[in-house]
């Protein structure tokens, strides 16, 4: 239990909970690893020294050595190497969207449409290295043939791991799997299960003061498919199906900190539907996506008999109303999500460099036939860049806000906002544990959160790197820190306030470990890693 995979998602910028969306299969270049991503061999166009001569001459003594002369270059010949699962047909078609075929003129020694063609190849994640040449014909300076140098990934990927502990949940597992190039079609088709066990030590309703075990388990299971390029255009179709048995706690009693299941109850719900997206690029590195959720949420409300609605009991004995955020019975859950990505993460190798901003607005009304009606904004970023002895220093930030009437799988859970902390897996709640709080500010005191950020800085250091290796490409050492911050609606913050507690309380955030980029995913061993899993 040791072992995550990391492939995106769960970065510090990312978005914010439900996990179920987007869609999309393929997973975005990690921010922490810009020295192990998909394009850290990738190289721009280049001849070397024995393919054109370099046009360069040399002036007299203590004069300007001139750069090489720039000269158009027909192509004659196409050879691609290294290729094995990959067909040749995925292969040219990145190149012939950019106009790169026989008979074709491109400019040497540099052309914007060769590095555009490296980034197509590479935002496939088929490859881990792509380098794209040209090699003279003999005694013929203006042409030339274009080689296109690949070493492929497995194409079976592990996006993520689940295995959990806690005193609620005992144990909880799943896996997260991806075929990135189905019969080399370049479809992607993966599924993803986490099952829990049954969860104890509840304090039970109706009957007051009891405690016991909950019969029913914690459950959800994704099917999922992406076709990224339709009919050999860049625009991209992602759908996915899923099914979800949540029996998600609430706090009845107890001090925020205290994480014992005798201090929680427990809602039952059950979620099932889909969503269909497209992603529209602007260019390899910019990109809109759409996505259009339905689903139908079956939740069964504690029956309070007389009472107004559940309460929280305090040490004085004062009461306090809980919102189980969530309506009761049958309804429909619809949203349309849009998003939009900037991405050089994966570049950053190459040019000592790179950042990422992406902004998701999620829209649920009544108007396209939903029971809830809200805004969800997220925005996140990041930039990399490489210091002067090979090390990487990363600043990111991370923030959201829900405006409206959002069901409490959509609000942003404390424990999504620290690494040591539990948060949500695939939409599921195990753990009665929030984050410890390190500067009194009682950050622990709250459930959920519609307004929250987040600021990062993460220092990486590259260990080694085996490109040509079957498995293990390469290993990555970080560590980081950072502070969050996260708040409730304004009746909570009211309440804080005269409790003489900050309406927006501070946390703690930090991490160490050691990421190991495989040929079936990136392996995260970290503190963050054990804790967020550890039976606490």
């Amino acid at each position: 239990m040791v072992a995550m995979v990391a492939l995106g998602g769960s970065g510090t910028a990312g978005a914010a909970p439900p996990e179920l969306g987007p869609v999309r299969a393929a997973p975005e270049p990690d921010p922490e690893e810009p020295a192990q991503g998909a394009g850290a061999d990738v190289e721009p166009v280049s001849s070397g020294d024995e393919d054109f001569e370099l046009g360069a001459t040399a002036g007299e003594a203590g004069g300007e050595v001139e750069g090489p002369t720039e000269r158009s270059v027909e192509i004659v010949a196409l050879q691609i190497r290294g290729r094995k699962q990959v067909t040749a047909r995925q292969i040219s078609e990145a190149l012939e969207a950019e106009g790169l075929v026989e008979g074709s003129q491109v400019f040497w020694p540099e052309d914007p449409r060769i590095d555009r063609a490296l980034q197509r190849l590479r935002s496939t994640g088929y490859f881990d290295q792509v380098a794209i040449r040209l090699v003279p014909v003999a005694d013929r300076a203006d042409q030339a043939s274009l080689i296109i140098e690949v070493h492929e990934k497995g194409s079976l990927q592990i996006r993520d791991i689940h295995g959990q502990g806690s005193v609620l949940t005992p144990f909880a597992g799943g896996f997260d799997m991806v075929e990135r190039n189905l019969a080399g079609r370049s479809v992607h088709l993966g599924a993803a299960f986490v099952v829990g066990v049954r969860p104890v030590g509840l304090e039970t309703s109706p009957g007051p003061g009891e405690v016991g075990d909950d019969p029913r388990r914690q459950q959800a299971y994704k099917l999922f498919t992406e076709l990224p390029a339709i009919a050999g255009s860049s625009m991209g179709v992602a759908a996915s199906a899923y099914a979800i048995s949540a029996n998600e706690p609430y706090r009845v009693s107890g001090a925020g900190w205290d994480p014992s299941p005798s201090h929680f109850d427990t809602i039952p719900y059950q979620r099932y539907g889909g969503v269909i997206g497209v992603t529209v690029p602007f260019r390899a590195d910019l990109s809109l996506g759409i996505d259009f959720r339905v689903e139908a949420i079956h939740a069964e409300l504690p029956d309070f008999g007389a009472e107004l609605g559940p309460e929280r009991v305090f040490a004085d004995g004062t009461t306090l109303p809980v919102d189980l955020h969530l309506e009761d019975g049958l309804h429909v859950l619809s949203t349309a999500e849009f998003s939009f990505s900037w991405d050089q993460r994966s570049r950053a190798a190459i040019l000592g460099k790179g950042g990422h901003i992406r902004i998701d607005v999620e829209l649920s009304s009544p108007a396209i036939g939903s029971r809830y009606e809200y805004l969800r904004v997220l925005i996140g970023g990041g930039y990399s860049f490489r210091l002067p002895w090979g090390h990487w220093l990363t600043p990111s930030v991370w923030g959201g806000q829900i405006a409206g009437d959002a069901p409490r799988f959509v609000a942003i859970l404390p424990g999504d906002m620290a690494d040591w902390t539990p948060g949500r897996t695939m939409g599921l709640q195990y753990s009665t544990r929030y984050p410890i709080d390190v500067f009194n500010t009682g950050v622990d005191e709250l459930d959920l959160g519609l307004l929250g950020g987040r600021v990062d800085l993460e220092y990486g250091v590259p260990l080694f790197r085996f490109p040509q290796t079957s498995f293990l490409y390469g290993g990555y050492l970080y560590v980081s820190a950072g502070v969050f911050t996260l708040m409730g609606d304004e009746a909570d913050r009211a309440r804080r306030v005269d409790a003489g507690l900050p309406g927006a309380p501070v946390g703690l955030n930090g991490n160490f470990g050691l990421k190991l980029d495989t040929s079936i995913g990136t392996f995260d061993i970290s503190v963050g890693s054990i804790l967020e899993r550890a039976p606490l």
